[in-house]
């Protein structure tokens, strides 16, 4: 049987072992990606964990999922799946495609891919940049026992240029690079900010997790410094979004420091771009863990005036490696590195104008059209080894 063309109808399952109930990276990943296929003609389903309120249809929930930490994060974990549901879903929808997303457990993924047709291809893509030691470690523990099953893999994706260095210290395999897809007509149309959301006007904006990689001290460091070096324009203002276990030990340094600095908590997915779009400076000090930059794009695509990143090995791969948008993670020079970028950026309009068409221009790079044709390709050459 010869292989479909890259623009034909096939039937999609993409194979994740957390759930679609919030929509983090990996989720933001296949369901940005899943709706530009299926608005191409493809039909698309989601083999995922426990999951009660997907945003997506054709949603099968695999298993019961238990939550543990891993790579300076929080993640859900599947517990063994039946195998017989995952059978009798493969039976039901015959799969052209099986696109699981890696690492991957072998309590469910592991198990849909032991089941998955022979004519079936398998695409993996790898998302994972090593935070520490423990998590390579475990990822490499991961990849001796999914040995076996990743041999059904056909094709091997990598969302960086580090993802695919952990895909190939942990599982021995190498992939095609493709970037992970922001909606870049999505963000751009930004609608009117909710009742209470800050204006732009000197404004930063930090939006993530409150944990120790994304590093929402590093933003307190530089405004601290900036006060101390009276760097910053006096209706200078900063606004932090999302939860975490530091939230609370954050809003306690502020609260001591001179500058208006309001938390917001957790932000709709639906109000993000308004919240970015209200920044002047939108900054994202992530120290490492980081095997890509979702955000950086979305904050670009909303219209942020600059986004500045921590130089961190995923977010410099994001942005090129522009020496203007990275800004150091050193403990040593954060705090001044990051306070002088945000006076340069709300002082110089030429400086933040040129920094901000450069990013303006790595869109289209990022754009969930432009990748899903290089994904389309991918599932065309998988196909070509099943049915060739």
């Amino acid at each position: 049987m010869t292989a479909r063309n890259a623009s034909d109808a096939l039937t999609i399952g993409f194979v994740f072992d957390d759930t679609l109930d919030v929509l983090d990276g990996v989720q933001q990943h296949i369901v940005t990606l899943g709706r530009e296929l299926a608005a191409r003609g493809h039909q698309v389903h989601y083999l995922v964990g426990e999951t009660h309120d997907s945003p997506m249809d054709n949603t099968h929930s695999m298993s019961t999922n238990v939550e543990v930490p891993f790579n300076g994060n929080r993640m859900r974990i599947p517990l063994p799946a039946s195998r017989e549901l995952i059978r009798r879903t493969l039976d039901d929808t015959h799969f052209d495609i099986l696109h699981v997303q890696a690492p991957y457990s072998p309590f469910m993924a592991g198990q849909v891919l032991s089941l998955a047709d022979d004519d079936t291809g398998v695409v993996a893509t790898y998302h994972i940049a090593s935070a520490d030691w423990a998590s390579r470690l475990g990822g490499s523990l991961l990849g001796a026992i999914n040995h076996h099953t990743h041999r059904r893999v056909d094709e091997v994706i990598a969302v960086s240029q580090v993802a695919g260095e952990y895909a190939t210290r942990t599982a021995r395999v190498r992939g095609t690079v493709i970037p992970n897809p922001i909606d870049v007509a999505h963000f751009s149309q930004v609608r009117a900010a909710p009742q209470g959301f800050p204006e732009r006007g000197n404004h930063v904006v930090f939006l993530g997790r409150f944990v120790e990689r994304k590093g929402a001290d590093l933003l307190l460091d530089a405004v601290e410094y900036g006060e101390l070096h009276g760097l910053f324009p006096k209706d200078f203002h900063v606004t932090f979004a999302g939860k975490g276990p530091l939230l609370d030990s954050c809003k306690s340094r502020a609260s001591r420091l001179h500058t208006p600095i309001a938390f917001l908590g957790y932000v709709p997915e639906d109000d993000k771009p308004a919240l970015l779009r209200s920044a002047d400076i939108a900054v994202f000090p992530a120290t490492g863990g980081e095997s890509f930059g979702i955000v950086l794009l979305e904050a670009i695509a909303a219209g942020a005036g600059v986004t500045l990143a921590g130089d961190n090995a995923g977010y410099h791969s994001t942005l090129l490696g522009d020496p203007d948008a990275l800004f150091s993670i050193d403990e040593h020079t954060h705090a001044r590195d990051l306070a002088e970028r945000i006076s340069l950026a709300l002082t110089s309009r030429q400086w933040s104008h040129a920094l901000h068409e450069r990013e303006r221009q790595l869109l289209e790079r990022y754009d969930v059209r432009t990748v899903a044709d290089q994904v389309e390709r991918v599932y065309a050459h998988a196909l070509a080894k099943r049915r060739g």
